[in-house]
């Protein structure tokens, strides 16, 4: 990789934020990336880290320190909401939305190139590798998905009236190793592991390994191109899927698994239950009407151009339970 560059990653303590930082300090790029928590890049990072500013996407004065000193630069930015349908649609959109119209502001401002971290399901159920991605809210389900789409509109409009150099990766569900933010599917296998998990829910989505997207990060790098849209994915996939394998890794069985209208119907109260005992729902109804969604993703573009390869779901998810009892996330009782 061009070790003159200077790469930025907003989130880099994030889940794919800090797997993509760590590819880049092993290749000796210089990095420069937003965190918020002191203490949390501390674990991730230890003695080998990147150059850190602290602050969060609506703080101006950290935006503009990530660009101190000379260019060139690349922005990788990470930084979103990601929400199941249980958080503040305000916080959503001033994140997602009006933090990528920060991060695309600076980037025309200082010549910096950008590749956008999106989302699959900002598609909307719309995928042909061969047609031109237009990011279309009123397309999308969910607000998750809706903000991620005007989010992607934001950098297409200024890459055609701007002239701003920038790709945008659309990523299907992350899985593996690195996932110190407890996502929503790390927070099913965490509970499962443990034996919390009293049902699963029939339905999936599909789940990569983002390691394998920062195998070809210097292919990316050299090759994407400006306007153009890439998906990593892998195969559609069941929630079963994934617990099977933890199942022969724990000798936990797989719970009963509920059909989805039996979900749909209990979710409300799900929901409730976690506002009142002040913790996060595992199912909602934006998670359950992502577990139904088509994700049957074309991935040729992206491996003719950048060579990418998933690695097999069994895999991923062995790594990726091994990660969690190692980091004292999860503890088999």
């Amino acid at each position: 990789m061009d070790k003159t560059i200077t790469y930025i990653v907003t989130g880099c303590t994030g889940y794919v934020g800090n797997v993509l930082t760590k590819k880049l300090l092993d290749e000796g790029c210089r990095v420069v990336g937003l965190a918020r928590s002191r203490e949390k890049a501390q674990r991730i990072f230890g003695e080998h880290a990147p150059t850190l500013v602290y602050g969060d996407i609506s703080d101006g004065n950290a935006l503009d320190a990530l660009f101190a000193g000379d260019g060139p630069f690349v922005v990788i930015h990470t930084i979103a909401k990601v929400t199941i349908g249980e958080g503040s649609r305000r916080e959503l959109y001033n994140v997602t939305v009006e933090g990528t119209r920060e991060v695309t502001a600076r980037c025309i401002t200082h010549h910096a190139r950008l590749l956008h971290i999106s989302s699959t399901e900002a598609l909307g159920g719309i995928f042909d590798e061969d047609a031109t991605y237009v990011p279309d809210p009123a397309r999308c389900e969910t607000d998750y998905a809706r903000a991620k789409a005007e989010a992607d509109r934001i950098v297409l409009d200024a890459v055609r009236e701007r002239g701003l150099n920038a790709s945008i990766l659309l990523l299907a569900s992350v899985l593996g190793p690195g996932d110190y933010s407890y996502s929503h599917m790390t927070q099913m296998m965490i509970e499962f592991i443990e034996g919390r998990l009293p049902a699963s829910v029939k339905g999936g989505y599909n789940d990569f390994d983002i390691r394998d997207v920062a195998d070809v990060l210097p292919a990316i790098v050299e090759r994407a191109k400006a306007g153009e849209c890439y998906i990593f994915a892998n195969r559609p996939d069941e929630i079963n899927d994934v617990l099977s394998v933890i199942a022969e890794m724990t000798g936990r069985r797989v719970p009963r698994t509920l059909p989805l209208w039996v979900a749909k119907l209990g979710a409300p109260f799900l929901l409730l239950a976690a506002k009142c005992n002040g913790t996060r729902p595992l199912y909602t109804n934006a998670a359950l009407k992502a577990l139904r969604a088509r994700a049957d993703f074309p991935l040729g573009k992206t491996q003719r151009t950048f060579g990418y390869t998933p690695r097999p779901l069994e895999e991923t998810v062995r790594d990726h339970v091994r990660f969690l009892l190692d980091e004292g996330m999860a503890h088999l009782k």
